[in-house]
């Protein structure tokens, strides 16, 4: 309880430099690995100079130990309303295996909507990831790293309005709000959202990871964003 109450407490300076604010609890199932609780807190701010700021902070849990923290820093820039471009760095450390992942994604957005309710978004881009083994870092360990590997990043999906409240979503994509992964190990995600008058939102999610090439489960996620609007 400690813990979760520090990691809330910790985001909260951050929350101040808002303008929303959404908070993540999921239960991770993996194939490989224990099963983890994970937390995290996604926020984005006000436009400045026409860049919108993301940062991404997340804490994950098995039953005796704290397994692995992270955060992540972008920035979005949109140059029409159809299409954006971003840049992301994000720096993830798992505690049991003592090992840094940074990476750094560069992402184009497109989306279309063929009727006002219906959203079909792709994005693309690139990454590079530095990986060090046996060291754990809070900055990322660009010089000095064991080793650095580079892939192509995809998303491909769709949200349906069905009222002012209620809306679905799904998804096909190789990187979430904060880790990226290889072409292939995409996540295939279900989502339902519940928006209330107020601007809180609801959204039950589900993501299950696949191996390609082994042909079975990498993992499986089940969780709820709950979005806070602060300004």
């Amino acid at each position: 309880m400690f813990l979760k109450s520090g990691w809330i407490l910790g985001l909260f300076p951050l929350s101040l430099w808002a303008s929303s604010l959404t908070l993540d609890g999921r239960f991770e199932h993996l194939n490989t690995d224990r099963d983890l609780s994970s937390f995290s807190g996604y926020f984005e701010s006000n436009p400045l100079y026409g860049i919108q700021f993301q940062s991404a902070g997340r804490l994950s849990l098995s039953t005796k130990d704290i397994e692995s923290w992270g955060y992540a820093l972008g920035g979005t820039l949109p140059w029409f309303p159809f299409f954006s471009t971003s840049l992301r760095f994000s720096e993830e450390n798992a505690l049991s295996s003592t090992t840094s992942l940074s990476s750094f994604l560069a992402l184009a957005h497109l989306h279309y909507r063929p009727f006002q309710s219906w959203n079909l978004f792709l994005q693309g881009g690139w990454y590079r990831r530095f990986v060090d083994l046996g060291k754990t870092h809070f900055l990322p360990a660009v010089l000095g790293s064991s080793y650095s590997e580079h892939d192509f990043a995809v998303a491909l999906g769709t949200e349906i309005h069905w009222s002012t409240c209620f809306s679905t979503g799904a998804k096909v994509a190789t990187f979430e709000e904060l880790s990226v992964y290889n072409l292939n190990n995409p996540l295939i995600q279900a989502d339902i959202t519940y928006q209330e008058s107020d601007g809180l939102r609801w959204t039950l999610y589900s993501r299950y990871q696949l191996l390609l090439g082994f042909g079975r489960m990498d993992s499986f996620k089940l969780g709820v964003f709950l979005g806070l609007p602060v300004s």
